[in-house]
């Protein structure tokens, strides 16, 4: 089965929780698709994807980084790590490349290709599970 996420949202908890559903699915046997658009894009560059960031809601920032210290909270780049590890596809939309003005050279390494709505919906309509975070 196919799932597709669409991650909008450059917040480290909303990221966060895009790469546990891509896990779990992934551990299930489905096939994960990622499209990061606009704050999620942003998101999955070097100098954005480790750091909080102002993208989070200022209400959940403190625990969040206790939460990151003291090793109750997974960080971004262990989910990454394993959900590539089982097969993540990950895509980073034109749109949002050229609107946020992101060098192609910023964009993480972990990103397979670049990939447009119309394309990624055609994924999307044969998806037994769509996700829009």
């Amino acid at each position: 089965e196919l799932v597709t996420i669409i991650l909008h949202s450059g917040a480290y908890d909303r990221a966060s929780y895009a790469l546990t559903l891509s896990l779990v699915a992934l551990a299930s046997d489905m096939e994960v698709h990622m499209l990061l658009t606009f704050e999620g894009l942003r998101r999955f560059t070097e100098e954005h994807f480790s750091e909080i960031g102002e993208a989070t809601s200022e209400s959940i920032r403190e625990q969040l980084k206790q939460g990151l210290e003291w090793g109750i909270v997974p960080t971004l780049e262990s989910q990454l790590t394993e959900a590539k590890k089982l097969g993540l596809k990950l895509y980073a939309c034109p749109n949002a490349i050229a609107s946020l003005s992101i060098p192609q050279n910023d964009i993480m390494n972990e990103v397979d290709d670049v990939m447009g709505v119309a394309a990624f919906l055609k994924l999307a309509r044969s998806a037994a599970i769509n996700w829009y975070i």
